[in-house]
């Protein structure tokens, strides 16, 4: 029994069968022999290697092309979205230069035609080209921006990822909140489908934004910048509450969710614990996403159902952008219903036909 209250308190961490069998038989021995055969360094002395290496633009273009990447930083772009239009313009170049381009002048449409067409992500290489070349055209680094030829493919809006209230349910009671990893994984699962947080600021929140007495949680949210307060239901307030005194690692970091070392969590945890869960939970997703985003997006749609206006809808998710609200509609089906039409009763030569007259 006594290894049976220590497991308990440790919790599993492994992703699989195999994973869970090899640590239990570990554990077994260290209980056992009194030994630790469960070693593993800490995050901070573990050597990591980014996958792939970073692409470089070429020199002859590079003086030019960091000054492009300054500008779109003063217009207040995220680093995100610097780093994407870094990684997305500089394969753009490197097309340039295999189609013998030496500088910049030297682009024209042709030049330009060829690489959208052997782009990878059409959707994405028009916006990005027309900002360079404005830039470019702005700075006298060329004279002519000729990517109005390109043409606009039009992205087919895909319907949001929805869950109904039954299957958050079999996710949330899938979660096993006896053990510490548990507690932390659930706390982070409620989060995200009663506040709709997005998993950016779930992964950053601190202390300092959960109000537990006047149950308020309040934060910059880090994609708009924008601040955001919202009420921290009694739900949600309980699991944060269970997690902190007995889930959460011993360790001064001010961020609320930390991993098994007493480290914050990496930037895609979220979404890997989101979709583990999901996994483990036996909810038939389908073909629909089963992320985080999934579940902002089910609490969407859960206000929209109980006819909560889309300006309220609005200000509950963050968005700054009113657009982004009206995209969660498509997916309403009681809300689609009250814009149906009545269908017309037959008249003319169909309602001769209905009744069997000849025609």
């Amino acid at each position: 029994m006594d290894f049976y209250e220590s497991e308990k308190e440790r919790g599993y961490h492994g992703h699989t069968t195999l994973d869970r069998r090899r640590k239990t038989i570990r554990h077994l021995n260290e209980h056992l022999y009194g030994n630790n055969f469960w070693q593993r360094k800490p995050r901070d002395l573990r050597v990591y290697q980014k996958r792939g290496v970073k692409l470089q633009c070429p020199e002859q273009f590079r003086e030019v092309f960091d000054q492009f990447l300054d500008s779109i930083r003063k217009e207040g772009l995220k680093e995100i979205t610097v780093e994407q239009y870094h990684n997305a313009c500089t394969k753009m170049i490197l097309d340039f230069v295999e189609q013998g381009v030496s500088n910049w002048s030297e682009i024209d449409a042709k030049i330009l035609i060829n690489s959208y067409l052997r782009s990878t992500n059409k959707y994405h290489f028009v916006p990005y080209a027309k900002r360079l070349f404005r830039f470019l055209v702005s700075t006298d680094i060329i004279t002519t921006d000729c990517t109005g030829i390109l043409p606009a493919p039009s992205k087919r809006k895909s319907i949001p990822s929805v869950y109904t209230e039954a299957e958050v349910q079999q996710l949330l009671s899938s979660v096993e909140t006896f053990t510490p990893q548990g507690k932390r994984d659930y706390a982070i699962i409620l989060i995200a489908v009663r506040l709709g947080l997005r998993a950016s600021d779930i992964r950053l929140l601190c202390f300092e934004n959960i109000d537990f007495q006047n149950a308020i949680v309040e934060f910059t949210q880090l994609k708009t910048s924008v601040d955001h307060k919202l009420s921290l239901p009694k739900e949600v307030s309980m699991a944060l509450e269970d997690y902190i005194s007995g889930g959460r690692e011993e360790s001064e970091e001010q961020y609320l969710f930390l991993d098994g070392y007493g480290h914050p969590l990496g930037r895609h945890s979220i979404s890997d614990i989101v979709s583990r869960h999901f996994v483990r939970s036996g909810v038939d997703f389908g073909d629909r996403h089963h992320g985080p985003h999934s579940l902002r997006m089910t609490f969407a749609s859960q206000l929209i159902s109980e006819s909560v206006p889309y300006e309220v809808v609005r200000t509950l998710l963050g968005h700054v952008n009113p657009e982004s609200t009206r995209h969660y509609v498509e997916y309403s089906i009681e809300g689609l219903r009250t814009c149906a039409l009545e269908i017309p009763l037959p008249g003319g030569l169909l309602e001769k036909y209905l009744s069997g007259e000849e025609v």
